[in-house]
């Protein structure tokens, strides 16, 4: 078994082995290889000559540290229960500590990852919360916000803060599943419909009145708001897990944390 970093050779191989083990679109992953490489670091386990697990580190930044996102850990099914992903995580973290990263941050899809990732030493301090709000007119400046200087101003140091670049691939990527991606110069929303309700499941702005007048614009009237970090929306709601983080070094862990976008 080897174990190493994905190059350029490698997409198409693990472009199939993605496929073969998420029930995504192609559009949707082809989309992610296309926008991501230049922020994502691949490693995957190779037998013989072919690789049979996968995992990706998206850079990003918590609490002013350098850190990542771990996403699309894939193995083949004939592959599995062996110890390779556990090995390809090991592996993946120790490049990434020496690159400088302080924090790896993951969502587990389901009970079952929560206790796998527990047991590579990342714990729960990923949280979320929700709040059920009526939108009120008013007016709004229509454009492209400044996605980097609004998730520092409305989450606080325990959001995870991505570039520009992540956020506007993030808005490509969730439109192939239906989300509509709501903008204005100083607000950005990612939302479902649920019959006549509508989930903010992401949303950035520099002021919730602003947000609100970009929904109330776009036809919404009363919506649920997803979020985290310090936003005093969020201080009396009940936070739920959303989310695991292991530490590299000697940095302390935040008691709660927020990852935001999660591509899942």
């Amino acid at each position: 078994m080897i174990y190493r970093q994905m190059n350029a050779r490698d997409l198409s191989a693990v472009t199939e082995l993605w496929l073969s083990c998420f029930e995504e679109s192609r559009e949707a992953v082809d989309l992610f290889f296309k926008r991501n490489l230049s922020d994502t670091h691949g490693y995957l386990a190779e037998h013989e000559n072919q690789p049979i697990a996968a995992l990706y580190l998206i850079d990003c930044t918590l609490c002013g540290k350098k850190a990542h996102y771990l996403c699309g850990a894939a193995t083949l099914p004939a592959y599995r229960g062996k110890g390779i992903m556990s090995a390809l995580v090991k592996f993946a973290l120790d490049d990434a500590k020496r690159r400088g990263d302080s924090f790896s941050a993951l969502l587990p899809a389901d009970d079952g990852l929560y206790r796998f990732y527990a047991r590579l030493g990342y714990l729960p301090n990923g949280a979320a919360s929700s709040v059920t709000l009526n939108s009120e007119d008013g007016t709004f400046e229509p454009g492209e916000p400044d996605a980097a200087r609004l998730q520092a101003v409305c989450n606080g140091d325990n959001f995870l803060l991505w570039n520009k670049d992540f956020v506007d691939f993030a808005a490509q990527y969730y439109a192939c599943y239906g989300v509509r991606v709501l903008k204005s110069r100083s607000a950005l929303a990612f939302c479902e419909q649920d019959g006549g309700h509508t989930v903010v499941f992401y949303a950035i702005y520099n002021d919730i009145k602003e947000l609100k007048a970009l929904l109330y614009q776009n036809g919404v009237r009363r919506f649920t708001l997803i979020g985290g970090g310090e936003n005093p929306l969020f201080q009396k709601a009940q936070p739920y897990r959303c989310g695991m983080i292991r530490p590299l070094d000697n940095t302390a862990l935040p008691k709660q944390f927020y990852i935001g976008i999660t591509l899942s």
